[in-house]
């Protein structure tokens, strides 16, 4: 089915607030889907998996003290951590590695449940920065994945873009880079952007799902509180 970028970005965001997450991290989340439906590379099946994984409460946040200090876990132990959650920390963390103790080190995200998300997050995030960002994990039999995210553009240095789909969770380390990476296999860039694509049903009716939980039913009491556009046409 057609699903316009900007419907895909609005419902993941209502959907990320239906499992739980703060609207903060539901805008983040919106943007981060609405930047790889865009690009071509990946698939919005990752982000109901992430999606699922917090509903179910297989996955969860991260420990603050360990963050800070660049080493991202989840919090409590046992779980996967949610890169719905941890994604938008990390790449504020990895953006203010200069001005911190951190230097340009990188920083370590531990049994991430699905991490093309954090991938996408940190493009977003690479795009009012002077310098990129490199995300690397194990995508286990695919191999080593490793990705800049420079600008706004996404050029894959290590791995096949079929191994981002990987849905296996995993170690991801993310660090500062100072250059823009030369001798690339893949480059995606955001300016090459189509107003809407084509997206799976099955994978669109889990994301909408999640995202009817605000939704109030409609009878009379519910118009008087506040939804619908009230008991007049001019409310």
């Amino acid at each position: 089915m057609h699903v316009s970028l900007s419907e895909i970005q609005t419902t993941v965001c209502k959907a990320a607030v239906a499992v739980g997450l703060p609207l903060g991290l539901g805008e983040d989340a919106g943007r981060a889907a609405r930047w790889m439906m865009a690009s071509g590379v990946g698939s919005l099946a990752a982000f109901v998996d992430a999606l699922d994984a917090l509903d179910k409460g297989r996955s969860t946040g991260f420990d603050a003290d360990r963050a800070i200090a660049g080493d991202f876990g989840p919090k409590p132990a046992g779980r996967l951590l949610s890169a719905l959650r941890a994604g938008p920390s990390a790449c504020d963390l990895v953006a203010s590695a200069p001005s911190t103790d951190l230097g340009y080190g990188r920083i370590t995200l531990t049994d991430v449940d699905v991490p093309i998300v954090i991938l996408f997050e940190a493009l977003v995030a690479s795009a009012d920065m002077d310098k990129g960002q490199c995300v690397a994990w194990n995508a286990g039999r695919g191999g080593a994945i490793e990705a800049v995210c420079w600008r706004g553009s996404l050029a894959l240095i290590k791995g096949a873009p079929e191994d981002l789909l990987a849905t296996d969770s995993a170690k991801i380390t993310m660090h500062l880079v100072a250059r823009k990476p030369r001798g690339l296999a893949i480059t995606v860039d955001r300016r090459i952007q189509r107003d809407a694509v084509e997206i799976d049903e099955a994978t669109w009716r889990r994301v909408t799902t999640y995202g009817d939980r605000l939704l109030v039913e409609a009878t009379e009491t519910s118009r008087l509180t506040g939804a619908g556009a009230g008991v007049i046409d001019t409310d």
